[in-house]
């Protein structure tokens, strides 16, 4: 197109686009088809694009929102839509109290008309009343529905644009709020595509009652201060009366009494959130803070259970009394007593009292994971972790030697019947069985009483006597060493008697945690072990049952065959006495089948079969195991509620964690529910009282109160590596607290609560480091962000942002009679730009300031340029951190078309046009690498920051090196002012100054030299990352591990311990270039030039003569060395003392010196010459064996052998090679006609239609042949 040769010509003559012309751009690419097509897709880029701007994010996010609750709203109208040329969106918001006051306002319109016939006597009445009555009547608001959108959005809204659906394009704000509303809707058939309900289901409405409250903070707070002053004006005049009565004693205490009931009752409505009103939400606060700074030193504990049991009892309100102005709770009235007697024993004195560790209760039923969170918890925490039940089973275990319990029974009663016949079968069968079948049971034990109540509370679950528990739980809260660390009691209380006595005997843990599962899960969990214990003893069953059938086998067998003896016996002696003539004629047969019929009917066959159907089926198994979990998932979880119950009446806390989840999730969430319970411990007595900002200063001047060790730093950003102070403004206010006789300063509230909940963990921690002033300079393309980052650093921590202009301008406005300032105003009047040399003494000047030189400066886009560079660092402004925000220029573009949107076009350029900001990106792309360059290399301060994120991401970016920076200059100065060694990397130290202040080792590693003796030469890096500063002078180390010896003990590798000097400068040995090489001539190398470092490490044998390489050449005591490789060079500038004094053999290798290949004999020339080519030629001719026709073997071999060398010879050139590769493929495939002819042509004549497809061109080839050259032809 037009536009588009046009934009071609000028970015190929490098101009910048004229906004015109982009503007042009835009217009063509919104009219075009595409972007009618693709609507859509078009507005979400855009605005997605316009979400990249960060500047213009708050400004923009309306029409984002309107855009996607559109497309989310009504996907399918939106995709039939074409886009206005302002490109916005159209949705019509409707409110029912809005559209009420129009109609009111607007009595000719047709809404009002439409009204007036159903309502004219309601209609007659005032404004006010009117549009009470209006509002008030369901049916009048239905009618305002239906006729707002029959009449206006119908009418209106269907032509917002071309296409527009009938219905639709509607949002209905803050309707119905009552059900009969919504009806009436949906019998008219105004049916919303989406219901959004916005609702605060946490905490009952609190943020939303927060919310009105500060809407109507003053009328509220009024209110409530009305209310109290009348309440205490009340309260005097009822003294007053009261003592004129002469009753002042009584009445005082019974009024002191009433309040605290009455405070008591106000905490009782404090656990009922649905009586927590603003009004009454203020009230019970206000009271609850007001008496929660007069508790006692326990708070609301009972410091006499505390002090006689070390156990944080919580004390009752029906109990309690009044000492030095505070209050304490006691637990009972015998408590109370031992108080009021000796009260001074039981309150702090001059610490505050020391906390019982932590005591945790973890319950839930059998499976939910209790022992591996709670033991997870206690290697953590490093406290106890004690298993009830196993704690039960120990105790036993010392006789029984097995567990008790019917999970742990291992045989039952079928399967000890089962046994015990094995043993008699085994018997009989004279058989030995294995030990495992014939283990006998342990012998019966006496048990005592206490173990007897324990075995059958693990097998039928009695509860144990309170006599036993009191035993248990005393040893676990009273004696040492767990009462002092701590523990986790995993699976107590079981039963509800159990958490009863908890309460009744004392043992209060500091917390319970439930584990919340259901039955599928312990199903889960439970059963698969429990299927595969009972597929166990099933087979181990049924191998019993086919043992005791071969046994019964064996026995009848051996029965039977006894018996046959007996009844061979029998007849054998029968026939003997029968047979006494020996004039018989014939004997009788033996009958054999009269024996079996015998013992056929002695022993008949056993026609038991082991039936499966008798036995107990995997799926029933399933289903009773499954069904005896749920039982007792059941009967725990009855039980587990009512202790949550007792708990909740002990005023203990109970934490619900979700067990069905996976257990890394479980162990996570239970860490993070008990972490506070356990890290806030040790200030679970300690008192931080919030002030404000102006009463801790009128404290402080007073001396009533004194500053803190922190001064005005705060103690929790400290902790978590905050190195800069930030300031106290309007935005970021200050925040007091009192802890003990000291005034802390916090920088927010959030820093606030995390400090009063547990000063003692902030207060333990290191005191801030000295205060050093940054400087940091920010350099980018127009339109990065330098100056909103400049701007947000100079905000939080008061650092004064400077940009050359803002310098001059404070010259010409504060210093106009200067000399600087005349000469500025002349070139200025010139309409000439500002001389460099006189910027930087503008800039020098306004750094003088005191706070550049307290809290730092922030240099806004400065310096730009190589010059202005060398200004600067000819000044000695040096910045501490340098900030490059690197922004693709497409994405400067975008954001300068996106404010050029926004302003007013004129006919001149402004200086944020396109083409300023196309010369002032071109110009600043073209200088930045030397600048870059220049400050990585002289001073290591360079730090790229990608500006194409958010505005917040590129500072926190920014503020985290800066930090990094500063805390690294604070440990630098407080290592250097206590004598110590520091690092130096990060102090931009130029080249010139560290050769200045080198130590006496130079750039040697001095740890190198003092260890093992060597002379290691850390000149080679330029970097400072091992480098150290000690007593004034500068240090360089060739490892990180030599740097941390060198920091931890630095006197010991410095004169006067160091244990060797520095050589001197001639015993130094030095690198020698080819060049310096070349001039040392006619000096000779020392060995002969071998390797002096081979040699050595060699043993001086006669391999380890290897001539050196001149690349790695040394000279050292006025001697040449050169070694074999780089390695080997280091090796002898590090010891040269050890490889320096050698002496060569008498007899040396043989001198490696060049020999013409001419000048060898014939032998020689050939192996060196053509022998590998030769080679390789012959191999070839005797794989193919070529035979040329018509020529002999001998020749054929020859001219191949010839081609061959022609065509790989390497020295020829390649259309050579090429041409002679033609020429021997063709002669091999000459001399392949041969073998084919001999294959195909048979002795008998063929018909030209028998013979191969190329037989006859093959032949004539051959024929042709016979008088051809085979080279040239």
């Amino acid at each position: 197109t037009e536009s588009g040769v046009m934009l071609q010509s000028i970015l190929l003559s490098g101009q910048s686009i004229p906004d015109e012309l982009v503007i042009k751009l835009m217009l063509e690419k919104l009219n075009s088809l595409e972007v009618s097509h693709f609507e859509m897709q078009m507005v979400a880029e855009i605005l997605q694009h316009v979400v990249q701007r960060p500047e213009d994010y708050l400004e923009n996010i309306e029409n984002i929102v309107k855009l996607y609750k559109e497309i989310i709203l009504h996907p399918l109208e939106v995709r039939t839509r074409y886009i206005d040329k302002n490109r916005n969106i159209d949705i019509c918001v409707l409110s029912l109290n809005s559209y009420n006051s129009t109609i009111i306002k607007q009595p000719n319109s047709k809404m009002h008309k439409e009204l007036n016939k159903h309502f004219s006597k309601d209609l007659q009445m005032g404004p006010q009343k009117r549009y009470i009555k209006v509002v008030s009547l369901t049916s009048l608001a239905m009618i305002v529905i239906s006729v707002c959108h029959f009449l206006q959005v119908v009418e209106e809204n269907t032509n917002r644009f071309s296409g527009a659906p009938k219905y639709g394009g509607w949002i209905l704000d803050n309707c119905p709020a009552i059900k009969e509303l919504w009806i009436v809707l949906i019998e008219k058939g105004i049916i919303p595509d989406l219901v959004i309900s916005l609702s605060d289901t946490e905490n009952n409405g609190k943020y939303l009652l927060n919310r009105l409250y500060l809407e109507n903070k003053t009328e509220v707070d009024s209110k409530i201060l009305g209310r109290l002053l009348d309440e205490l004006q009340k309260k005097k005049r009822e003294e007053e009366a009261a003592r004129t009565l002469g009753e002042g004693e009584g009445k005082g205490r019974e009024k002191e009494k009433e309040e605290e009931n009455e405070w008591g009752e106000s905490e009782g409505e404090t656990n009922h959130e649905r009586l927590w009103t603003p009004e009454n939400k203020l009230r019970i606060s206000e009271k609850i803070k007001e008496k929660r700074r007069h508790l006692g030193d326990t708070k609301h504990f009972c410091p006499v259970f505390l002090k006689e049991n070390f156990i944080l009892q919580p004390g009752s309100r029906d109990e309690a009394a009044k000492y030095r102005e505070k209050i304490y709770y006691f637990s009972s009235p015998e408590a109370k007593e031992k108080f009021l007697e000796h009260p001074e024993e039981y309150v702090a004195h001059k610490e505050p009292l020391k906390a019982p560790p932590v005591r945790i209760c973890l319950i839930g039923p059998r499976g939910s994971g209790k022992t591996v969170c709670g033991r997870q918890l206690a290697e953590k925490w490093g406290i106890f972790h004690i298993q009830f039940e196993e704690f039960l089973q120990e105790k036993l275990m010392l006789k029984t030697k097995k567990k008790i319990g019917s999970e742990f029974e291992e045989v039952s009663d079928e399967e000890r019947f089962t046994k015990q016949e094995l043993e008699e079968l085994a018997i009989q069968a004279n058989v030995k069985i294995e030990e495992e079948n014939t283990r006998k049971p342990p012998p019966d034990v006496q048990l005592t009483e206490e173990e007897e109540a324990i075995k059958l509370n693990l097998l039928e679950n009695e509860p144990l006597p309170p006599e036993i528990l009191e035993t248990i739980l005393s040893e676990w809260w009273l004696k040492e060493p767990i009462r002092s660390t701590g523990f986790i009691l995993d699976g107590f209380p079981r039963y509800p008697e159990e958490a009863l006595f908890l309460g009744e005997r004392g043992f209060f843990p500091d917390a319970a945690v439930f584990i919340q599962v259901d039955d599928q899960d312990i199903s889960d969990r439970l059963l698969p072990s429990q299927i595969e214990k009972w597929k166990q003893k099933q087979k181990k069953k049924l191998e019993r049952k086919k043992l005791i059938k071969e046994l019964k086998a064996k026995i009848k067998d051996d029965m039977i065959s006894k018996r046959r003896a007996e009844l061979l016996a029998k007849r054998e002696k029968k026939h003997k006495a029968e047979v006494k003539d020996e004039d018989f004629s014939e004997e009788e047969p033996e009958d054999e089948d009269d024996i079996d019929n015998i013992l056929e009917d002695e022993f008949p066959k056993d026609e038991e079969v082991m039936s499966e159907e008798d036995e107990e089926q995997e799926i029933d198994a399933l289903e009773r195991l499954r069904g005896e979990l749920g039982e007792k998932f059941e009967a725990d979880m009855s039980n587990l509620q009512v202790i949550q119950d007792e708990f909740e009446k002990l005023l203990i806390p109970v934490i619900l964690i979700n067990g069905a989840r996976k257990i890394h999730i479980v162990q996570y969430n239970m860490n993070m529910k008990l972490k506070p319970l356990v890290e806030n411990r040790e200030s679970i007595f300690e008192k931080c009282y919030p002030i404000a900002s102006h009463l801790a200063q009128k404290m402080l001047s007073y001396t009533y109160k004194y500053v803190s060790a922190f001064g005005y730093w705060d103690p929790v950003k400290l902790s978590e590596g905050e190195t800069i102070k930030p300031i106290e403004t309007s935005e970021n206010p200050v925040h007091a607290v009192i802890h003990r006789q000291y005034i802390y300063f916090l920088s927010s509230k959030e820093t606030k609560e995390k400090f009063m909940k547990n000063p003692i963990k902030y207060i333990r921690q290191p005191k801030p480091k000295p205060t050093v002033p940054i400087r940091v300079i920010i350099l980018g393309p127009p339109k990065s962000g330098k100056t909103t980052v400049a701007q947000k650093i100079s905000s939080e921590y008061g650092l004064k942002r400077l940009s050359i202009g803002e310098a001059l301008r404070y010259i010409l406005n504060s210093q106009p009679d200067t000399e600087l300032a005349l000469m500025l105003n002349w070139h200025l009047h010139k309409g000439m730009t500002a001389p460099d040399e006189l910027a930087i003494q503008a800039l020098e000047i306004c750094l003088m300031e005191s706070v550049c030189n307290t809290a730092g400066v922030v240099i806004d886009g400065y310096p730009v340029t190589k010059y202005q560079m060398s200004l600067l660092e000819a000044r000695s402004i040096i910045p501490m951190v340098i900030f490059e925000l690197d922004v693709p220029s497409k994405e400067i573009f975008k954001r300068l078309f996106l404010e050029k949107k926004k302003e007013q076009s004129l006919p001149y350029p402004l200086h944020n046009s396109t083409q300023i900001i196309a010369v002032k990106n071109s110009k600043y792309h073209k200088n930045i690498d030397e600048i870059r360059k220049y400050y990585q290399e002289q001073h290591q301060n360079w730090y790229v920051i990608d500006g194409f994120h958010s505005k917040w991401r590129v500072w926190n970016e920014v503020i985290k090196k800066v930090q990094m920076v500063n805390k690294y200059m604070q440990i630098y100065l407080e290592r250097i002012s206590a004598g110590k060694a520091a690092c130096i990397d990060k102090l931009c130290i130029t080249p010139q100054e560290l050769i200045s202040r080198l130590g006496e080792f130079g750039q040697f590693c001095p740890i190198s030299l003092a260890e093992s003796h060597e002379l290691v030469d850390c000149s080679v890096t330029d970097s400072l990352e091992f480098a150290a500063e000690f007593r004034g002078h500068y240090y360089k180390m060739s490892s990180q591990e030599n740097l941390n010896k060198f920091l931890e003990n630095p006197e010991l590798y410095v004169p006067p311990l160091a244990p060797h000097p520095l050589p001197p400068a001639d015993m130094i040995p030095k690198r020698l270039t080819l060049s310096e090489l070349k001039s040392r001539f006619p000096k000779c190398a020392e060995l002969q030039g071998y390797c002096p470092v081979t040699y050595q490490d060699g043993n001086h044998r006669y391999e380890a003569l290897v001539p050196g390489n001149i690349k790695f050449a040394l000279e050292y005591r006025d001697r040449i060395y050169i070694c074999e490789t780089r390695g080997k060079l280091e090796k002898f500038l590090r010891s040269p003392e050890k490889y320096w004094s050698q002496k060569l053999p008498y007899k040396l290798p043989p001198l490696k010196e060049p020999i013409h290949l001419t000048s060898l004999p014939l032998p020689g020339y050939l192996e060196q010459g053509i022998a590998t080519s030769l080679i390789k030629a012959m191999n070839a001719a005797g794989c193919l064996k070529p035979k040329f026709p018509f020529l002999s073997i001998r020749r054929s071999a020859l001219l191949y052998i010839a081609f061959h060398l022609k065509a790989f010879n390497p020295k020829s050139s390649e259309y050579t090679r090429r041409k002679y590769k033609k020429k021997l493929e063709q002669f091999m495939e000459r001399c392949e006609l041969i073998t084919y002819l001999g294959a195909k042509m048979t002795r008998k004549y063929k018909e030209p239609q028998f013979r191969a497809i190329d037989f006859d061109h093959k032949l004539q080839t051959f024929l042709s042949l016979r008088n051809i050259d085979p080279v040239n032809g």
